[in-house]
């Protein structure tokens, strides 16, 4: 239930930052985790830019099903690395 929270916590994050003017500079990077255990899933990156404020950073996101149906609803392109 910790994992679950912390990812919610991340998503929830994202959609603060979209809030407060970042925009996502498309492609949305995916690249699998080095974590054995989770071999078979990848994280997310976003690139964040603030652009009137001249600012970009980076968010990294492990996949939910919250975060695929916000890449969907929002045609957000998705490159692997």
């Amino acid at each position: 239930m910790m994992k679950l929270v912390k990812e919610n916590d991340r998503f929830t994050r994202l959609l603060e930052a979209l809030e407060s003017g970042w925009e996502i500079e498309e492609p949305v990077l995916i690249r699998a985790t080095w974590n054995r255990v989770e071999a078979d899933t990848g994280v997310y990156h976003f690139v964040l830019r603030k652009k009137a404020e001249d600012k970009t950073n980076l968010m990294s996101l492990p996949p939910s099903a919250k975060l695929l149906d916000f890449l969907a609803t929002h045609q957000i392109n998705v490159t692997g690395l």
